[in-house]
């Protein structure tokens, strides 16, 4: 059997080619009667309108661009780009996936947007923008949807978790039971480079001061640059070798990202430390893994974080007023395993 053509369908439901592009396309000036001959006609035909060929006379190219920082696989990048999926394709879009690693893949991807500019709009998940990428990004007048961007001030709209509160309710709930010595544990951050999760640093310290830690009661350990090239189990070991090394060991501590909570954890236990009846420990993303290794977490929902992004982008392309246009999903702490009410000795 042959394909059937636009041609086909205009003479069966007996109107001209452009009638059929223009009520498949859902251009407005087709009355309700004509688009629904049309339609008919097509879905007897099993005609569809080619994408490209709609794009073209649309000036559309029914593509969103998602740009995430790490790898696509990773738990946080593969639910966000589920969930932007979600609502953006049943509306006829491509989603189309890209990544960054350092500052320079950075640099070199928005050098060419301007000059590539096929897409519709972008969504940016988990890092900053510099001034020259800013500008870069707002000559391409795509609208612009952030997703746990560091600051907001570059893109039309954003959505993301609230690190301060998250972190916040992790302090208090180490302070509920009972521990006055408290650290942080970071990854490793290329200094060129502003992540969402660079924020959670600041925030547990905000946390601390809030609920009455002096500096010498709530660390900062951040790992060096050779973090970069470890392992996780690598990086846990550098980070617990940094803790042990501490004047006075803290009782609790709060890590960036439960892949470095899981990992510290097991560098502890390595070390001879129970957790939590000598440390205890809090993660922060609520990932598959954590409920596996019953870890103390705070949550956010990346999944619904994507749907959102996509809503707004929906609304942007539309031109449709957005409010709020900045979001904030609230964190919630999630209790398991790695945190115990420290005992009156151990204070």
């Amino acid at each position: 059997m042959t394909r059937a053509t636009i041609a086909d369908v205009a003479k069966l439901a007996g109107v001209s080619q452009a009638t059929v592009s223009r009520a498949l396309r859902g251009v407005d000036k087709v009355s309700p009667a004509t688009r629904a001959k049309v339609e008919r006609a097509a879905d007897r035909l099993n005609f569809t309108l080619s994408k490209n060929a709609s794009s073209l006379a649309s000036g559309k190219t029914m593509r969103v661009i998602l740009l995430c920082a790490g790898k696509l696989n990773e738990w946080f990048n593969a639910n966000v780009l589920q969930g932007v999926y979600e609502i953006l394709e049943p509306e006829g879009y491509d989603v189309s996936p890209s990544v960054i690693v350092d500052k320079k893949e950075a640099e070199r991807y928005f050098a060419q947007l301007p000059k590539n500019r096929n897409a519709d709009a972008i969504v940016i998940s988990s890092f900053q923008l510099d001034e020259t990428a800013r500008a870069q990004l707002r000559s391409t007048d795509m609208p612009t949807v952030g997703v746990n961007t560091p600051a907001a001030s570059f893109c039309d709209a954003a959505i993301g978790i609230d690190n301060f509160d998250g972190m916040s309710k992790a302090v208090r709930l180490l302070t509920s039971l009972g521990h006055t010595r408290i650290a942080f544990l970071g990854d490793y951050i290329p200094d060129d480079m502003v992540y969402d999760t660079s924020q959670r640093m600041e925030a547990f310290l905000k946390a601390a001061n809030d609920n009455g830690y002096d500096t010498g009661n709530a660390t900062i350990i951040s790992a060096d640059k050779h973090g970069a090239t470890l392992s996780k189990d690598g990086l846990a070991a550098q980070l617990v070798a940094k803790l042990l090394s501490l004047p006075t060991m803290p009782t609790a501590i709060c890590a960036e990202t439960d892949q470095v909570a899981i990992a510290v954890a097991k560098e502890l236990r390595k070390q001879r430390l129970r957790v939590p009846e000598d440390i205890s420990v809090i993660g922060f993303d609520d990932t598959d893994i954590a409920q596996v290794a019953d870890l103390t977490t705070i949550r956010q929902d990346p999944l619904e974080l994507g749907r959102n992004a996509g809503r707004k982008v929906l609304a942007l392309l539309r031109g449709q007023p957005l409010d709020p246009a900045y979001e904030s999903q609230e964190a919630s702490l999630i209790l398991r395993g790695t945190t115990v009410r420290l005992s009156a000795e151990g204070r």
